[in-house]
């Protein structure tokens, strides 16, 4: 494990103590068990789907390198359509173009960037990890409640 990757990991330790695990399944808890299905880019939210019961569903899986298939999609697209699920979402690291594809396909409306594996800078959105979870949950619970 590098330093960064035990800094981030001190972080978010850090960020759920300040945050209150509690505080995170209250706003979760607001989002219908049958709408907390998210579609991003990549499986890169493991850690937050198994935490707060969010269903994350990646047409490239875990690493932003490899390439959907067109099946992947397809099945990706139909799930989206069979179970309505409202929203698709953007990544920080990854090319949007996917997901809009996705969104046009299906009728989904893109409900935001959710910050991954990376943080911005100090002006952004997401400049430390508390930053980037509290952004995610608005974002998500934005996006999903309605």
């Amino acid at each position: 494990m590098t330093e960064g990757e035990r800094l981030l990991l001190t972080e978010r330790d850090h960020a759920h103590a300040l945050l209150g695990d509690a505080e995170v399944h209250e706003v979760i808890a607001k989002i219908p068990p049958s709408r907390r299905k998210v579609i991003s880019t990549h499986d890169a939210f493991g850690y937050f789907a198994s935490a707060y019961g969010i269903e994350f569903i990646a047409p490239v899986g875990v690493s932003t390198e490899s390439e959907p298939t067109a099946r992947g999609i397809a099945a990706i697209i139909r799930q989206i359509k069979d179970e309505k699920i409202p929203a698709v979402f953007l990544e920080n690291i990854s090319d949007p173009r996917l997901i809009r594809r996705i969104a046009a396909e299906t009728g989904a409306r893109v409900g935001g960037t959710l910050y991954s594996d990376s943080l911005t800078g100090e002006k952004g959105d997401a400049p430390t990890y508390i930053d980037m979870v509290r952004h995610n949950i608005r974002a998500l619970t934005s996006a999903l409640a309605n």
